[in-house]
């Protein structure tokens, strides 16, 4: 559905340095995860599966950078004109924080606009706090908590964003 040229156009990257890529289960081994998302991984040892049915259901992505994996993330629909976001950042991420965002901009609008949403969504941890800011940074706005939502027994904010 997205060719990589396409997919690296709309997010402004400047190949070949700064790229899009198809994802594969190979980057889940590959990237070195923020420190939260490690804790929260322990408590959800199907957390591979997950991913992997989310990047086979939907699309899946890895953000690469000077030859070090940045991002994987993706879309996947729920039902027509609503889709849920996932991104697993990793700990390097802030090396790339300004590009990151305007891509990330890019993609959700172009995504929204492609697959005609009215609805496009993702859960935060509540302790992850600098998520929550770019969340917000990204013009998602806090539905509310989920209480004992995640895989740790935590709490979540949902985000939407409205098209």
């Amino acid at each position: 559905m997205y060719s990589l040229k396409e997919i690296n156009e709309v997010m402004r990257m400047d190949t070949p340095r700064h790229r899009i890529e198809h994802f594969d289960m190979s980057h889940f081994d590959q990237i070195d995860l923020n420190d939260h998302d490690k804790k929260v991984l322990i408590s959800f040892p199907n957390y591979r599966d997950y991913i992997r049915t989310f990047a086979e259901y939907g699309v899946a992505f890895t953000a690469i950078g000077d030859e070090q994996l940045y991002a994987l993330f993706g879309v996947f629909p729920l039902w027509e004109g609503v889709a849920e976001a996932w991104l697993m950042p990793s700990k390097d991420i802030n090396r790339k924080t300004i590009a990151m965002h305007r891509a990330s901009l890019k993609f959700f609008e172009y995504y929204a606009e492609k697959n005609s949403l009215k609805r496009l969504q993702f859960t935060v941890h509540s302790l992850n706090f600098h998520a929550v800011m770019w969340a917000k940074r990204c013009y998602f706005v806090c539905e509310g908590r989920l209480k004992n939502y995640g895989p740790d027994g935590n709490d979540h904010f949902m985000f939407a964003r409205y098209f």
